[in-house]
Formats: C-alpha cells, structure tokens, sequence
C-alpha cells in the first residue's frame, strides 16, 4: 500500500498543474502564472485512468512481470466480507499495550473508562484509537486480540456515580457508599 501512495504522488500528482510537493524555488522549473487548476471532475477522471493503467498495464520490477491485477488474482489468500458497520474498525491505529488500573486506562496522559472494566483491574490490553478522536478508544484483550469494549474520556463523564462504569474500582469505599446511598434515595 505505501508503495502505491509514493506512486501515486511520483508518477501522477506530480505530473499535474499546481503540484505543490515540489522542490524548492531555484531547484525546479518554474511553472507559468497563468496555469490553470484541475477541476474535481477532471481530476477524478484523471485518477481513475490512472488507477486502471496502474492495476492493469503497470508491470513493476516487484511483481516479476505481472501486473497489481494479475498478482492480486494469483494470491492465494482467503477474502472474507467485512460487515459495513465494521468497516470503521479498519481506520483505529495500534497504541500499544496498557494495564488496566483502578482509574481505567491510561493514553496520551488521560483516564478512559468504561462499564465493561469492573472487576477486570490488572489485566494487560491493547489500545487502538481513531486519529483525531480522542473522546474514545476502543480495548482488546493483550493476550487473545478480543475485544473487551469501547473506553470514554473519564474527564468527559459528569461523574463517576453518573456513568455508573468505573465507581468501584476509581472511586474506592466512598464511591461504593455514594452509590448505594443513590441507589436507596437517600442522596
């Protein structure tokens, strides 16, 4: 894949009028003031027809003779369908291993926490996030790859007696007391 991205940008943005990823002023030539910009239209037409040429014209030096096509045909590998409401799981990026503590999970300096947590304190799990999303990340177990469940920014909830999630294990004897008392009323 990055392969295709760096091909991509040498052999086909590169070659259209306002590229910017260019050399420096002084390293290029100059291109004329009067060029004129690619609408969306003409360049979806024009990414199109290259991404066909690409899969099947293309022979790089990798692929031993064979076209992107013809290699992807030739794999052997199994395909399975991916339900559309799991597609967004193929966006989250690997943030590593994490223990989960009695204040959740700690990323990028900030507690999650989730209702799924209580009584799993101590065990190791995986993190994966979305860029630019930092509201959630979603938990899988360290050991199997399963998935425990989604964790939200402990400092986006009210409270820890109005998430309900994490009481036990953050807010320790006077969590657990505030609770019971809402829970009778008496708060």
């Amino acid at each position: 894949m990055e392969g295709l991205n760096r091909a991509v940008e040498s052999m086909f943005l590169a070659a259209l009028p306002g590229y910017a990823r260019q050399p420096r002023p002084g390293k290029r030539v100059s291109r004329p003031n009067d060029e004129v910009l690619l609408g969306f239209e003409d360049f979806t037409t024009q990414l199109l027809a290259w991404t066909l040429w690409w899969n099947t014209e293309h022979r790089p030096a990798p692929l031993r003779g064979r076209t992107p096509l013809e290699a992807w045909q030739d794999d052997p590998t199994p395909l399975r369908d991916v339900a559309a409401t799991d597609l967004w799981t193929f966006t989250l990026e690997d943030a590593g291993t994490r223990t989960l503590t009695t204040r959740g999970i700690r990323f990028r300096k900030r507690d999650y926490v989730g209702p799924w947590m209580t009584g799993q304190g101590g065990i190791q799990v995986q993190v994966r996030f979305m860029p630019h999303h930092d509201h959630r990340i979603e938990v899988y177990h360290a050991a199997t790859g399963r998935y425990l469940g989604p964790a939200d920014l402990a400092a986006s909830v009210r409270s820890h007696r109005a998430c309900g999630c994490c009481a036990p294990l953050a807010c320790g004897a006077a969590g657990r007391l505030r609770r019971a008392l809402d829970l009778m009323g008496a708060v």
